[in-house]
């Protein structure tokens, strides 16, 4: 599907498949998800819902930042929160 056609689909809420294709995929999602730049407003034992709007602008915030400002992101993330738990 063509982002074009998904960016003019709908506003509203947005399942995992819908937020793996805005963002580019399943490991960019949970990099996203890790590096906080993007949440689940619904989050239960089989059902996880992000905001459609929100996911788009993930999107447009990863093309711009890059890849590895993502990477980056996520892993400062990780060792934060190990060094909390501690």
């Amino acid at each position: 599907m063509k982002y074009s056609v998904l960016l003019a689909e709908r506003r509203g809420a947005a399942t995992i498949e819908d937020a793996e294709r805005i963002v580019g995929g399943e490991g960019m999602l949970r990099l996203a998800r890790q590096a906080g730049w993007l949440t689940p407003q619904v989050q239960g034992n089989r059902l996880t819902l992000f905001d459609y709007d929100e996911c788009v602008a993930c999107w447009k915030r990863i093309c711009v930042e890059g890849y590895e400002a993502l990477k980056q992101s996520a892993e400062n993330r990780k060792t934060l929160a190990r060094f909390h738990r501690h």
